[in-house]
């Protein structure tokens, strides 16, 4: 690969962080209600408190709009270059810089609705493997943290089975470590945020809560 190949994947890697860094759902709250999403619900600038707090319509919107963060960086990138891995690291910058935002002091989402995005890029098939998992998780271990660590891994490990190549795990490696601090509730012990059956019921899972 060439010189000048790396250093335009290189800006296209920043230009995707610096469109998943657009905090959509926040303006759509300033915009609707001159509300700050940091400042109510949970403090999570993103669809679920956007929906929870400002307005559910809105909220599906700011949705849509954070799962387009994920897709287009995915998509324009392998459309221009042809490199898969370039793509794949390319949408999971968008991933951090909607978690990460530089425009909200490094604060952000959770990342799941732009991870969604990804993976449907990617195939529409991984968010049958992303789904059921997720489910399962949801259902019968009942903590989103592992409900985004099985989910995210075995969409990565069915992309890899159909697609016949390991790099995405390179995927996987990245989503994780993007992701899941998000769900790390500090205010108690790192053990019990990976306790299995942490919620009493499916109801407490998509509560916002304050962390």
């Amino acid at each position: 690969m060439e010189i000048t190949e790396i250093i335009r994947i290189i800006l296209f890697v920043i230009l995707s962080y610096l469109i998943g860094s657009i905090p959509f759902c926040n303006i759509i709250a300033k915009i609707h209600s001159n509300k700050d999403l940091r400042e109510i619900g949970d403090g999570n600038p993103g669809g679920w408190n956007l929906v929870f707090n400002i307005s559910k319509y809105w909220g599906a919107v700011g949705i849509a709009l954070d799962l387009l963060k994920g897709f287009l960086p995915y998509f324009m990138v392998l459309k221009i270059t042809g490199i898969e891995i370039a793509a794949i690291i390319a949408g999971c910058a968008a991933v951090a810089g909607h978690n990460y935002s530089p425009y909200l002091k490094l604060s952000g989402g959770k990342g799941l609705a732009a991870t969604i995005g990804l993976l449907f890029a990617i195939s529409p098939y991984a968010i049958i493997a992303y789904g059921i998992s997720m489910l399962f998780s949801l259902f019968f271990i009942r903590n989103m943290i592992w409900a985004v660590i099985l989910s995210i891994t075995f969409s990565g490990i069915f992309l890899c089975m159909i697609k016949n190549t390991l790099i995405y795990l390179v995927m996987v490696s990245l989503l994780l470590i993007i992701i899941v601090p998000k769900y790390i509730n500090h205010s108690i012990a790192i053990g019990i945020n990976f306790k299995f059956r942490k919620e009493k019921t499916l109801k407490d899972l998509f509560t916002p809560k304050i962390r």
